[in-house]
């Protein structure tokens, strides 16, 4: 089975509603180039939550539309069976209003929505799947607080080293003890999707934790990102102070296979990971729970400097990262990897061209293979 992440940069229910758009062709073009099984899209607004087209959901959309339709003549479209968008906390506001972002207004998007976004539903994401989804079994984790994750990092008004605007200008971020009653910690939600594949069960976990930066003297941003990190680390290590938005209590079963994609706003060693903090380093490659031994590279990558490379520019001029992931747990057998990114000497059929407009990351995809009889089965 082929697995890929792909965030296309702050895709709208406009542009996937209809055919015609050209980010969401040239996304399509970049999939299609690498025929995944299952496939998360990130920052694919959830029209449901935003109110528009309500009839047909945006991945399904986007499948119709865009992903089932050949973007080349060369190319075979992909009909995703199965689907599933979920919720997401970005511009959603709590019941009562909040001062989150300490710019002296409480309750006004995007600031004070419990992650950040324009509208509900803004920066979700999505799955598509060739293989059924076991329903019944997903679990959801988007109202999980973050204060009850033991040894956390947020920042407290009160506690020693927490300032509150030392440059009067709203950027020292933190919470008051009200807020850590009600803060979240997904700042778009954390799912675990089974998969039925051959060879077993195979549990997709899904999240786009914030970006570091953006928030001052208290790195609000960066230990926000830290812990929404530490997450899936936690669960699958079977962490018991974990809850899902059922109540159900615990993380994941020892025997499970497991599968993390999605972008993680966070990269082992440079950019933005070469902040203090390092939260893929110490979960992901440090984490003998993740298999990271081999990290897809592509041609673009190795131009830029960085093989593994994910990303290019956005928030840093000039930086490549690697914040976009597939990683599957040790008992699964990686058979293969890449990262479609052409180096700009690269004279296929405009591929390049494609990879540029639909977002600043880049197509990340793995073959893993379930080995029956292990964990999964």
């Amino acid at each position: 089975m082929r697995y890929a992440a792909f965030n296309v940069i702050e895709l709208e229910t406009g542009q996937v509603q209809e055919q015609g758009d050209e980010q969401a062709e040239a996304a399509a073009r970049v999939v299609q180039e690498a025929q995944p099984d299952v496939l998360v899209v990130n920052e694919l607004t959830n029209n449901l939550q935003e109110g528009e087209h309500t009839d047909t959901t945006n991945i399904d959309a986007f499948v119709e539309n865009y992903l089932s339709v050949p973007q080349r003549d060369d190319l075979d479209g992909i009909d995703y069976e199965h689907t599933y968008q979920p919720t997401s906390n970005t511009g959603v506001l709590p019941d009562e209003d909040y001062d989150f972002n300490k710019d002296g207004e409480a309750g006004a998007r995007p600031g004070d929505a419990f992650g950040f976004g324009e509208f509900p539903g803004h920066y979700a994401f999505a799955v598509a799947s060739k293989y059924p989804i076991v329903e019944s079994e997903i679990r959801t984790f988007q109202t999980f607080k973050w204060a009850d994750m033991p040894d956390n990092l947020i920042p407290v008004k009160g506690e020693e080293g927490v300032v509150t605007d030392p440059e009067g200008d709203g950027t020292a971020l933190y919470l008051t003890e009200e807020e850590l009653d009600v803060y979240r910690l997904s700042s778009k939600t954390h799912v675990d999707v089974p998969f039925r594949v051959k060879g077993g069960t195979v549990h997709g976990l899904f999240a786009h934790p914030t970006p570091p930066g953006f928030d001052g003297a208290n790195n609000f941003n960066g230990k926000w990102n830290h812990d929404e990190v530490r997450f899936f680390a936690d669960y699958v290590a079977g962490e018991e102070y974990i809850y899902d938005d059922s109540g159900e209590h615990g993380g994941l079963d020892d025997d499970a296979s497991y599968v993390l994609m999605g972008d993680m706003n966070a990269g082992p060693g440079r950019g933005r990971d070469a902040r203090p903090l390092q939260p893929a380093q110490k979960f992901f490659v440090d984490n003998d729970d993740f298999n990271t031994d081999r990290l897809p590279t592509s041609p673009g990558g190795f131009q830029y400097g960085l093989p593994t490379g994910t990303r290019s520019g956005g928030d840093v001029e000039g930086v490549v990262e690697l914040i976009d992931y597939v990683l599957p747990s040790p008992d699964l057998s990686l058979r293969d990897s890449s990262v479609v990114w052409p180096s700009e000497a690269t004279t296929e059929d405009g591929l390049l061209e494609d990879v540029d407009e639909a977002s600043d990351h880049r197509l990340v995809w793995a073959d893993i293979a379930t080995n029956p009889g292990k964990k999964g089965k």
